[in-house]
């Protein structure tokens, strides 16, 4: 039985899909990360939360054939809405999100709900599970009138209650997932012949760069080092450069020849891993420092994006800043240090602009770790806060990004491994800061513990300490931020 979540990974990789099925126990472990487990459950309240669009639906509970049965019982009934229907046919299953009876054309109507946004461009993987789900309806000997696509509003801002017409928009379509129909039941045909195949030698993740490699890459390639030509960073990108070092067997970065052309990041990057010898370019480190006004704010933010706003005046998966550290480095030295974190269930959008108001002067460039982001957070914290909206806009124009230096390939070390994060960088250029010694290490922690805080169970004796390990985790990102900035200084006046 081939359900949609396995055709997925037939999509992603037959060899995954292959293993999947067949061999499970070959396959890597899957990482344990809060950030995309938190991902998964938001999935799953925007769907619940849309269910109420639906005021007669009922639900299917089960899985496969008891799915199926319960379905096709809730059919004979006459049911008009129903959530999870779930059909098997050709040994296919699935499970549609919402069926819905059209009664103006005798049919049936397939709602695929998704935690996107209506300002996303239609995701390819969004046409294709609509699709899948079409065709085994069919199968299954239904009529298919309309496709719908429910996503997340973008334009919608929380004012009180939510009603779940104002957070959602639908598109059609059904037109988009016809056009797919006969690739996909090629596809689908092709997958359960891959199942009957025998054990796979290879896998396409050969020729795409580390981050896209499946589960069982390592198993099929079990002598590609660590750290390989799979690391050159951004290498999936460049695909036919890609399938030329593998398909030469130039795995081992040491195996790249001399007169292979690279682009000039990998060549750095290659450099500096053949050689040991760290790349600086002074000039252009100082250059950019060089119009530099004191006092510098090194500012980072922590936000909280909830696919259904949970603060007043928000969006749908906007970076709410509920807390931010700021260390101020003046022209002599002296260091200061400010913070904020947000305590309560109140938006913080407008005593978070406050508090930034009062902390940083009209003075001196603002340095991030990503302006990007930063940048756009004070985009959205002007846009609720009129009165404070030239500051924060002025941010903006104020905003230095020390990641720059790094991502440009100005100061690049073996021990980067081709990455400018600053998890990356701090323990090259300060060893002595260390983010494991922290109770919340990451940003992705920070934003499950702060949920959590706010609004999970948290007990009250256990809350002030959770609140200082978030502080103490933003304040090391300000602190290395100052402290990377002291060391490029030295070394460029040098």
């Amino acid at each position: 039985m081939i359900t949609k979540s396995d055709f997925l990974k037939f999509k992603q990789c037959p060899s995954y899909f292959w293993f999947h099925k067949n061999k499970p126990e070959v396959l890597a472990e899957e990482k344990i990360d809060p950030f995309v487990d938190r991902l998964k459950r938001q999935g799953y309240e925007v769907e619940l939360f849309a269910r109420n669009l639906f005021k007669e639906g009922v639900l299917v509970e089960g899985k496969l054939d008891q799915a199926v049965a319960q379905t096709n019982s809730f059919l004979d009934q006459g049911a008009k809405e129903i959530f999870q229907a779930s059909f098997s046919a050709d040994k296919l299953f699935v499970s549609c999100d919402v069926l819905v009876w059209n009664d103006l054309f005798q049919g049936w109507d397939i709602i695929e709900i998704k935690s996107s946004t209506s300002k996303d461009r239609k995701k390819s993987e969004h046409i294709l599970d609509a699709a899948f789900q079409r065709i085994l309806v069919q199968k299954a000997g239904l009529k298919v009138v309309n496709v719908y696509l429910v996503e997340l509003n973008k334009e919608f801002l929380k004012k009180g209650e939510i009603n779940p017409s104002d957070l959602f928009k639908e598109s059609e379509i059904t037109t988009e997932c016809i056009d797919l129909e006969q690739d996909l039941l090629a596809d689908i045909q092709h997958a359960k012949d891959v199942l009957s195949h025998s054990e796979p030698t290879s896998c396409p993740c050969n020729h795409k760069g580390r981050s896209s490699h499946c589960r069982a890459f390592n198993y099929l390639y079990p002598k590609v080092p660590k750290y390989s030509v799979y690391d050159l960073r951004a290498i999936g990108n460049s695909k036919k450069k890609l399938a030329e070092l593998v398909d030469a067997g130039h795995i081992a970065l040491e195996s790249i020849p001399d007169d292979f052309k690279l682009n000039k990041t990998h060549e750095k990057q290659l450099e500096v891993y053949k050689s040991k010898e760290t790349i600086i370019d002074h000039e252009a480190i100082r250059n950019k420092f060089l119009d530099l006004e004191y006092p510098l704010y090194f500012l980072d933010y922590e936000t909280l994006a909830c696919g259904i706003p949970k603060f007043e005046t928000t969006f749908p998966y906007q970076q709410t800043v509920f807390q931010y550290s700021l260390h101020i480095l003046h022209e002599d030295g002296a260091i200061e240090h400010k913070e904020f974190i947000h305590r309560d269930q109140s938006t913080p959008v407008h005593i978070v602009a406050q508090k930034l108001r009062e902390d940083i002067g009209d003075k001196g460039n603002v340095v991030v770790w990503n302006k990007g982001f930063e940048g756009k957070c004070n985009v959205d914290l002007a846009a609720v806060n009129p009165d404070l909206s030239t500051f924060l806009l002025d941010l903006n124009a104020r905003i230095f990004d020390l990641m720059l230096v790094f991502k440009q390939m100005e100061y690049v070390h073996d021990g980067f491994k081709g990455s400018y994060s600053i998890k990356n960088v701090l323990p090259i250029i300060c060893p002595e800061l260390n983010y494991d010694i922290l109770e919340v290490s990451n940003g992705a922690q920070a934003v499950v513990e702060y949920e959590g805080l706010i609004f999970g169970t948290i007990q009250k004796e256990k809350q002030e300490k959770k609140f200082n390990d978030l502080l103490a985790y933003c304040k090391l990102d300000t602190w290395a931020m100052v402290r990377i900035f002291q060391e490029l200084t030295k070394i460029i006046k040098q």
